[in-house]
């Protein structure tokens, strides 16, 4: 996965200690009601579209962004699915960098494009029906799923506890 340049200047100031990075990922879902996943390169796992938001840039414009980077499907955001953090979204990757992930998801609709390997990130590309989901799905995007399947027209979040 490509390394924003924001990221590499802070890393060279930090190393791998923590650092929290805003993400933003997209379940995109066509007209049959089926799912847009990918087979991620770095894991193998299938996964939402989804990365980084860059600085300066609007969440729902990242969302479209890294599912046309990673599938070659363009898309429009219909509406916010939710927020994620907590400790499912804390990694260690493999270079020993330490992140924490609060991810902006977003229901989309595909508008055109044609699916296609991305030749970095991607390693396969398909449509799932929500009752056929893969078995390697990453645990943490099954929710986001969910809750843009629901018929809730509010976002998503968990809730402060006393």
């Amino acid at each position: 996965m490509p390394v924003p340049t924001y990221v590499k200047q802070i890393r060279e100031k930090i190393g791998n200690d923590l650092l929290m990075i805003v993400g933003a990922s997209a379940v995109v879902i066509n007209d049959d009601g089926e799912i847009l996943l990918h087979r991620r390169s770095d894991n193998g796992k299938w996964s939402l579209p989804g990365g980084s938001v860059d600085p300066g840039e609007q969440p729902a414009d990242a969302a479209v962004r890294e599912v046309f980077e990673e599938t070659g499907i363009k898309v429009v955001p219909q509406r916010l699915i939710g927020v994620y953090a907590g400790p499912d979204l804390l990694f260690t990757y493999a270079d020993g960098n330490h992140v924490a992930i609060t991810s902006i998801a977003f229901r989309c609709q595909p508008v055109g494009g044609e699916p296609r390997l991305d030749g970095d990130e991607t390693l396969e590309i398909g449509y799932f029906a929500p009752d056929k989901l893969p078995d390697s799905l990453l645990p943490n995007h099954l929710q986001r799923i969910k809750d843009a399947l629901a018929a809730q027209p509010e976002a998503a979040f968990q809730r402060p506890t006393e």
